[in-house]
């Protein structure tokens, strides 16, 4: 049987969740058509013995992918190598498909010719199920047409959202930043860049967790690995000003990469004050201001625009002030809803 998608599913240390993560596939009508892959990146909890039993039982549709810890990036490189379906999207091990939209979104992808595929997703709330967002990643197209990327204005779309042909993947030698956090938007850039048609389907098959404290998407979180966002924005200025020659690829690198740069210079503003953090910020600056000098120019806020004019003589008093004004983190440093 033909595989439609490939799933690469990002497992480190998910015992906890990964049956949450593979039980909706089993409760689709599509497994044969499916090339699921727990790519299991070094786990030290029981994540393998796990995917090892569903490898067991369903061998045709599932398979286990063991390696040596590389981070987040490294399990999107092993899986788009190992990668046997018409298309390929990501998903983390603490996530899940919906599947009813499984069903209809692979009768979709069967039909399909054109280059990526974008379906909105849900984050989720862990602890309650509530829905907190729906995130299309529709600038207004028709869904379910084929779009010339050219054409597409205002488009950014999110790792969550994302599907793309796994030839243009293994062609474009496609690979992430291995052993650093927030690469998700490397790879959803890079891909971009081997797309020439992009179309929108119109039902949520993502579910985003937003999860507990300690997750690379807290306030600890953020504190711990703020410095490897920091490398992803400068390698993907790097190959934006190396690898990217179409005027259409780089609008989706300006309107995603602007707000990332916009998002970890808040950052370094809401992690805790220290001489280290300071010294970070002022260089994240520097490095802006020359190597994406409009990137930079586009960014202001109150604070950074006196941080910028004194030298940043009042940055241990502007960027708790930042902080509490702004108020974007629960007390247990969760991301507020």
């Amino acid at each position: 049987m033909n595989k439609i998608l490939s799933v690469s599913i990002a497992a480190y240390n998910v015992a906890s969740t990964l049956r949450e993560c593979l039980d909706p596939f089993l409760e689709s009508e599509v497994m044969e058509f499916l090339d699921i892959m727990i790519v299991d990146d070094g786990s030290k909890d029981k994540t393998a013995v796990i995917a090892k039993e569903y490898q067991d039982k369903y061998p045709d549709s599932i398979r286990l992918i063991q390696k040596q810890n590389g981070g987040w990036g490294s399990t999107v490189n092993s899986g788009i190598q190992n990668a046997k379906g018409k298309y390929f999207k990501q998903l983390d091990g603490d996530d899940y498909y919906e599947p009813k939209a499984l069903n209809e979104f692979i009768a979709y992808l069967d039909s399909q010719s054109s280059d990526m595929v974008i379906a909105p997703y849900i984050t989720y709330d862990s602890e309650t199920g509530a829905v907190i967002t729906t995130e299309n990643c529709n600038p207004g197209c028709e869904v379910r047409k084929v779009f010339a990327l050219k054409d597409v204005e205002g488009f950014s779309p999110f790792m969550h959202s994302l599907a793309i042909k796994t030839e243009l993947l293994k062609k474009g030698n496609v690979k992430v930043t291995e052993h650093c956090f927030y690469t998700d938007t490397e790879f959803v850039l890079k891909a971009c860049n081997q797309a020439e048609t992009v179309s929108f389907f119109d039902m949520p098959v993502y579910y985003y967790r937003r999860a507990a404290v300690g997750q690379s998407m807290s306030l600890g979180g953020f504190e711990k690995h703020y410095m490897e966002q920091y490398k992803v924005i400068e390698v993907s200025l790097d190959y934006l000003h190396t690898d990217v020659k179409r005027a259409e690829v780089k609008k989706i690198y300006d309107k995603l990469l602007v707000g990332t740069c916009w998002w970890q210079y808040l950052i370094m503003f809401y992690i805790s004050v220290t001489p280290e953090h300071k010294h970070n910020l002022i260089a994240f600056d520097k490095m802006l201001k020359a190597k994406a000098p409009d990137y930079y120019d586009q960014i202001h806020f109150r604070e950074l625009d006196i941080l910028r004019k004194t030298h940043f003589l009042g940055y241990s008093i502007l960027a708790p002030y930042k902080k509490k004004k702004d108020n974007r983190f629960t007390e247990d440093g969760r991301l507020a809803n």
